[in-house]
């Protein structure tokens, strides 16, 4: 695997900045949730995960959510239904409330067996379209906001092509109408790997509305927390259905299952917990955009240093606050800059290195005649900084003094 050459880097002694620590609610905010779900005896399929799907909804501003034992899972959800809405076509495209959207079909019932989705991006995503049966088809990110650059995607799309996959890297939201666009001419779906994505918005809005699907991650990395779960938010009533039919192994309660599904229940104690994170993400995500513009300001002193480019009326989640470093302009590279920070306590993160398209599991998918330059450049250089429940202002102010005098611990 030539992805293997990617630098570890683990702190000699004590942490002391930890990378992430979660946003979690107080246990008072939880008591009572709790509670009502153990008196009734119903520890999943509960009145709090109705709730949070209702809340998760309005937030989002599709027409439905449906929670999810996992990001990864609703991912596969969403993918494996197409199958189930290609035989329901007629029907959904004749209304019920489902917008006009292309709907492929898996390879056992048609030749549309390719999902285009960026190689920088986590590997769930191109796990999730291999678990789906699909065949991932790596492409290019912006080398300025991360996300999947759209004339790369369009350049991608062939006849085999079953789906669009993006993603909002970091929490920068990434362009869903010039996606939507490239979607609509290829006659299939966008999918939005929405992992990063709550707290982001665009125009205002939260993101969770465009395209087919967005499927948004619950894990303690993230702004909104169930210990672990996700959201599929889309507006198509026929995808909601089967999403909801898959997370109960496709069954309908008659035990004839409809396609092959999975036990991809949230418990009720992660949709409470759930809840009472979703009232703390307006704040959570104001305070990391505070922290992200104080990370900004400092390190904006240092030659060398690169930041993720926000697009006008866009709001990341900053989910991450990850940098990059210019080796020649910095004068150390970025896995040296992780040595001097670990030799101090400060723990960071190289996303994603090795991208997707390196990785043993998926670089038989890659077809090597397409090179990727700004993903190579990204893996190499990009870095995540300390960001989460743990970091203010002095943690910010400590991180950029050890990052400019990090010469001295190299």
């Amino acid at each position: 695997m030539t992805g293997s050459t990617a630098t570890v880097v683990r702190t000699a002694g004590p942490v002391r900045i930890p990378l992430v620590r979660p946003d979690l609610p107080a246990a008072e905010a939880l008591g009572p949730a709790i509670a009502r779900a153990l008196a009734s005896g119903i520890v999943t399929k509960g009145g709090c995960l109705r709730e949070f799907e209702e809340a998760a909804a309005a937030l989002s501003g599709g027409r439905h959510v449906v929670a999810v034992g996992s990001c990864t899972i609703g991912l596969t959800l969403v993918l494996r239904s197409l199958a189930a809405l290609g035989r329901e076509r007629d029907a959904c495209l004749a209304g019920n409330g489902c917008p006009p959207h292309g709907l492929a079909l898996l390879p056992s019932e048609a030749q549309s067996t390719e999902v285009i989705v960026p190689s920088f991006i986590f590997l769930a995503a191109p796990a999730a379209i291999a678990w789906a049966g699909l065949r991932p088809v790596f492409v290019e990110v912006s080398a300025t906001d991360y996300t999947a650059s759209t004339a790369a995607v369009e350049a991608a799309v062939t006849d085999r092509t079953a789906a669009i996959m993006a993603c909002h890297t970091f929490g920068c939201p990434c362009d869903t109408e010039a996606l939507q666009r490239v979607a609509d001419r290829a006659g299939v779906p966008l999918i939005v790997d929405a992992a990063h994505g709550l707290g982001s918005r665009r125009d205002g809005r939260q993101v969770g509305a465009e395209g087919l699907a967005q499927v948004f991650s619950l894990s303690p990395t993230k702004l909104l927390v169930a210990g672990e779960g996700g959201i599929v938010a889309t507006d198509c009533d026929c995808l909601a259905h089967f999403i909801r039919l898959g997370r109960e192994y496709g069954n309908d309660g008659s035990y004839d299952a409809l396609f092959p599904g999975v036990n991809g229940r949230m418990p009720e104690l992660s949709a409470a917990m759930a809840l009472a994170s979703l009232a703390m993400l307006d704040g959570v995500s104001a305070r990391r955009n505070q922290l992200a513009e104080l990370y900004r300001r400092e390190l904006a002193q240092s030659p060398g240093i690169g930041f993720v480019e926000i697009a006008p009326g866009a709001r990341s989640s900053h989910k991450d606050f990850s940098i990059t470093i210019d080796p020649t302009r910095f004068g150390m590279t970025r896995d040296a800059l992780r040595r001097a920070l670990a030799a101090q306590g400060i723990e960071t993160r190289a996303y994603y290195d090795p991208p997707c398209h390196r990785q043993t599991a998926f670089e038989h998918f890659h077809d090597r005649t397409r090179p990727l330059p700004a993903t190579e450049m990204l893996a190499s250089r990009s870095m995540a900084l300390p960001m989460g429940g743990h970091v203010d202002e002095a943690v910010v102010a400590d991180v950029c003094e050890a990052i400019a005098n990090a010469k001295q611990f190299a």
